[in-house]
């Protein structure tokens, strides 16, 4: 299930963080190659005057290129996270995170976005830095994910003959994330056995504990047992 408000909230930052140091990294490469990138812009018959070409590449080409399409990409594959987080292989948050923030960054070179380079070895080093800049990405992801977000557990006494939905999803003996502080549907579906009531550990609760219809609060990790 995950979350995909944990996601936004989590990807907002980490995607910020992502675009911004890109963007700013490839103007410092461009200024640093300042020589090399006007002499490429001079083989070109558009431009006439390559200083000129030159300040047109720091703005707006880099804000354009550089922070808005990479702030786009980051922050829809955050909202990815949060909402397949559950279902992404990894022990642990960060590592969940690394594989997406690979996976990202598979797709944006796809699309052709390392910056804006002059030669092929501004390119290794646009490319090197946004390696390690997606890695960033994904432990600052993972660290606030895990501030906006809970595990639940759910058990049911007998697995066999009563079932727990939430949000009309069966979450029988799995664990899931959800927001912190949000509200769900719970529902105990018995198949020949009467339910009895629910069982709540840590920061959870339900609004009536023998009804087989409820609602689920979340305020921290716990567990929801049916029995």
């Amino acid at each position: 299930m995950g979350s995909v408000l944990g996601g936004l909230k989590a990807g907002s930052v980490s995607s910020l963080w992502f675009a911004g140091s890109v963007s700013v990294f490839n103007a410092l490469v461009l200024l640093s190659f300042k020589s090399a990138t006007l002499g490429t812009l001079a083989t070109y018959a558009q431009c006439a005057v390559p200083e000129s070409c030159f300040s047109t590449l720091l703005f707006p080409g880099i804000p354009l290129y550089d922070f808005v399409r990479t702030l786009v990409i980051a922050v829809l594959f955050a909202v990815t996270i949060g909402m397949y987080f559950d279902y992404i292989p990894g022990s642990s948050y960060t590592r969940k995170a690394l594989l997406v923030s690979l996976l990202m960054l598979v797709v944006m070179f796809f699309l052709g976005l390392y910056g804006l380079v002059a030669d092929e070895l501004q390119l290794a080093i646009m490319v090197t830095f946004e390696v390690v800049g997606a890695a960033v990405y994904a432990v600052i992801f993972a660290q606030l994910y895990r501030r906006f977000t809970r595990e639940v557990e759910f058990q049911s006494q007998k697995t066999a003959l009563m079932k727990i939905m939430v949000d009309r999803r069966d979450l029988t003996g799995r664990k899931r994330t959800f927001t912190v502080n949000s509200t769900h549907r719970v529902e105990a579906v018995s198949e020949g056995r009467p339910f009895k009531e629910w069982l709540v550990s840590g920061g959870v609760s339900v609004g009536e504990p023998r009804e087989p219809k409820t609602t689920l609060r979340v305020v921290g990790n716990g567990l929801l047992k049916a029995v």
